[in-house]
């Protein structure tokens, strides 16, 4: 009796290996991984402006993650703007090429004169003149009648004057001296009023946004329009780069780094879907087919078994040692909480 018992005994001992084999499940290490990873794409070469955001951090949908740079083109006269010839989503070389300027401002003081060294007193420092140079202007037929002004152009056969201050009337014959009290000695020439064109304003790049409409009074230095290189796509209409949905942050950029079109600045990771990456090796990959249901476990988690069902596995394997492993992506649905890069192990059928 006792011989026939050990004999059963062993003939289970035997068969166990093959049994419990037929049941086992293969195991394999796995990276949680948001579902969807939107990338922030640099659009167009420039600067980035400073940001406090760090890796890790979460930002929330339409939230402005990074900025870029811009162009500042301003007034360079003080004056009322009378045309904008260019406008958003232009490139400025273009309507250069049509208009010959961007924007036309009229200057509060629309006045210049056309001078030349006639009337100067006879001595040669009088007849030359230099671009910058601060002036005085009195009127011929009315000697009470001053102002002042600035050479702003010489020429070989004159100069030209823009006048600064005063009240005068158009074509009208005015003597200029470099002396406020307008001394015979210090006579330069003398010229003729004449209406002023308007101040052309020129630039160059991509126009993402006009800071004035025609009509508005601006002063010098004040903005008129933010460019951005002229690389920019032509549907671009603000350098502010926002998360397209409400995630964690990942950066590949720094504060104030230089970037080129089409650099990766930056990914939104969803964390509302979140998938499970796992690293199977090559042996062991009939185990893992599209609609299997598997078994997860995450390091966070080690007494909690969630399920999962594998969406896709990949065709293109990663040596690793003396094997070749292959990513399988898993889908998860679970109320804990789950964070990219979280390690797990995934038992396979």
């Amino acid at each position: 009796m006792m011989m026939k018992k050990m004999l059963a005994i062993l003939l289970v001992v035997l068969m166990l290996p093959a049994a419990v084999l037929a049941e086992e499940t293969v195991t394999a290490n796995a990276v949680a991984e948001s579902a969807k990873a939107y990338q922030i794409i640099a659009p167009y070469s420039g600067v980035l402006k400073p940001f406090d955001w760090e890796t890790g951090d979460v930002i929330g949908a339409d939230e402005v993650l990074l900025e870029m740079e811009t162009i500042k083109l301003v007034a360079p006269v003080d004056g009322t703007v009378r045309a904008l010839f260019a406008e958003p989503g232009d490139q400025a070389a273009d309507v250069m090429n049509q208009y010959g300027m961007l924007a036309a401002i009229e200057k509060d003081q629309p006045m210049i004169v056309n001078a030349t060294s006639s009337g100067a007193y006879n001595k040669d420092e009088n007849k030359l003149v230099h671009v910058g140079e601060s002036i005085y202007l009195e009127q011929v037929n009315d000697r009470d009648n001053e102002g002042t002004g600035r050479i702003i152009s010489v020429r070989p056969d004159g100069y030209t004057v823009e006048v600064t201050g005063g009240d005068f009337d158009d074509n009208v014959s005015v003597e200029i001296y470099r002396n406020a009290d307008c001394s015979s000695k210090s006579c330069i020439g003398s010229g003729r009023t004449d209406i002023s064109v308007e101040t052309p304003v020129a630039g160059a790049g991509y126009v993402l946004k006009a800071a004035v409409q025609e009509g508005d009074v601006v002063r010098k230095g004040e903005t008129l329009y933010e460019l951005a290189s002229q690389d920019a796509e032509n549907t671009l209409r603000s350098a502010e780069l926002k998360a397209p949905v409400a995630g964690a942050v990942e950066l590949a950029v720094i504060s104030g780094m230089q970037v080129y079109k089409g650099q990766l600045l930056a990914k939104v990771h969803d964390l509302s879907a979140m998938t499970v990456v796992a690293s199977v090796d090559e042996m062991d990959l009939d185990r893992a087919e599209v609609g299997d249901s598997v078994t997860i476990v995450f390091d966070r988690y080690p007494d909690a078994e969630l399920h999962g069902t594998v969406e896709q596995v990949s065709r293109i394997g990663t040596p690793r040692q003396n094997a070749t492993y292959y990513d399988v992506t898993i889908s998860v649905i679970t109320n804990l909480e789950v964070l990219p890069g979280m390690n797990a192990v995934v038992h396979l059928k």
